[in-house]
């Protein structure tokens, strides 16, 4: 093994990458087409690697994937199909093969990708008399590509340098998404902020996958800021991008990506300032600046939309403020337990192997609800996968908790927890429209070494 042991630095974004960046939003506004170049440069890179028997370039795109695919969709980028990151996980899967095949793999940390293989099989294979490659790409792929990445990933060994890296290439796409979202949004006066999701400040797309990823970039810029390894070299900056994108992502008034989150920032901190009386005071102030940061940007932006994002957050429905609607948990959660309910009885009908992989959409209407895919990954497993769905769900929930327990270092299982939990309740809102839970899932499971060296930074 070869690479795989060697330190890469996780050197600060360069002021030219951060321009580079800023540039390609500005222009994808006008010229989508950029986006499209930027994919291909990603798919070239990743046979770079290959070629070179470097793996950094095939786990660079994987974890930048989220940001790009969300990215493409917001600017309707030309030639690229809406579920591009989906097709790209099948070629760095293909490449991972060829790769693991020709050099020494080193021996797995954990079987979870197989064994979630493993439990979805049967209703796949039943499945494939229905096949259909559209539905099987929205709702199936995304927890297929997850069970054989994590395969390569428990081979895999990487030191903390090479796992910032990866971060900090995770983190660049949400850079142009940012300029691309500031640039597209009118006005604030022309804006009609109402109690649901609004598009006019997501780019004119689905703010739940808009919000999704901006909650993962500040997820991914507070962990390279715990790591020592921020994002920004002037460490100010990385504190302003925070906050830049916890405005822009309460404004989506799209909640599940930022509660995710907040959730996944303050699981980080909590474990670290319980080692040591020093770290507690440490880590308790931070996580008291974040919080007060966190509320005074909420109300800041409470005031900019009249008070309606506090009655977004409540459940707050014009339905339930008229009275002709009661205050629920399908009008807190959007409907979506409505759709979660036609989902279990489609798992009653089909216990075994499910109603079949993709199906759920489709057979809704039979269950007097339209057709609409389902929004929670869990209720989806059930009601497409049968009894192997729950098998996948609590292989998925107790995994993070052996997982976690394997790890020697305090800050790594705060770490791992995170990116755990941002990735548990991603799918639990937002299914897995984007590659987010996969690539919050596949980092909190990489196995790090983690040894003391002195970097260009330290």
């Amino acid at each position: 093994m070869n690479n795989n042991y060697e330190t890469y630095y996780a050197t600060h974004t360069s002021f030219l990458q951060v321009l580079i960046l800023l540039l390609l939003g500005i222009v994808s506004v006008n010229y989508p087409i950029v986006v499209s170049a930027v994919w291909l440069c990603v798919i070239l890179y990743s046979v770079y690697g290959l070629l070179v028997n470097d793996s950094r370039w095939l786990w660079y795109g994987v974890v930048a994937s989220p940001g790009l695919e969300v990215w493409g969709r917001m600017s309707r980028a030309p030639l690229l199909p809406h579920e591009m990151g989906k097709y790209y996980l099948v070629l760095v899967l293909v490449l991972l093969l060829i790769q693991h095949t020709k050099r020494y793999s080193a021996r797995p940390l954990h079987y979870m990708g197989g064994v979630l293989m493993l439990v979805l099989l049967p209703s796949i294979i039943v499945g494939l008399g229905n096949f259909e490659l559209e539905a099987w790409v929205l709702n199936v792929f995304g927890i297929i590509e997850l069970a054989l990445l994590l395969i390569f990933v428990s081979r895999e060994r990487w030191d903390i340098n090479k796992f910032c890296r990866v971060i900090q290439f995770g983190l660049m796409p949400v850079i142009p998404v940012l300029v691309y979202l500031i640039i597209k949004t009118p006005d604030f006066d022309k804006i009609n902020f109402a109690l649901s999701s609004n598009f006019k400040t997501s780019g004119g797309f689905g703010s739940n996958q808009v919000s999704t990823v901006l909650g993962m970039g500040m997820l991914f810029t507070m962990l390279l800021l715990i790591l020592k390894r921020p994002f920004f070299s002037i460490r100010w900056v990385n504190y302003i991008l925070l906050i830049v994108l916890l405005f822009r992502g309460f404004l989506t008034f799209s909640r599940g990506g930022m509660i995710a989150a907040i959730i996944g920032v303050i699981i980080t901190f909590l474990p670290v300032a319980l080692s040591s009386l020093k770290a507690f005071f440490r880590f308790t102030f931070i996580l008291i600046l974040f919080s007060g940061l966190s509320a005074i940007i909420f109300l800041k932006v409470n005031d900019l939309t009249n008070n309606q994002l506090m009655l977004r957050y409540k459940g707050e429905t014009i339905g339930t403020l008229t009275g002709t609607k009661k205050r629920s948990l399908n009008t807190i959660t959007s409907g979506r337990v409505d759709i979660a309910e036609t989902d279990w009885k489609m798992f009653k009908d089909n216990v075994v192997f499910g109603a079949g992989p993709g199906m759920s959409k489709e057979l809704r209407t039979q269950y007097g609800f339209k057709a609409i895919a389902s929004h929670t990954e869990y209720t989806r497993l059930l009601s497409e996968h049968g009894l192997g769905g729950i098998a996948a769900i609590i292989i998925l929930i107790l995994f993070p908790v052996w997982w976690v327990n394997q790890q020697r270092r305090l800050l790594w299982r705060a770490v791992s927890s995170a990116l755990f939990v941002f990735a548990l309740l991603t799918a639990a809102h937002s299914a897995m429209r984007t590659n987010t839970t996969i690539v919050c899932y596949l980092l909190a499971a990489m196995p790090v070494v983690y040894v003391y060296r002195k970097t260009k930074l330290e």
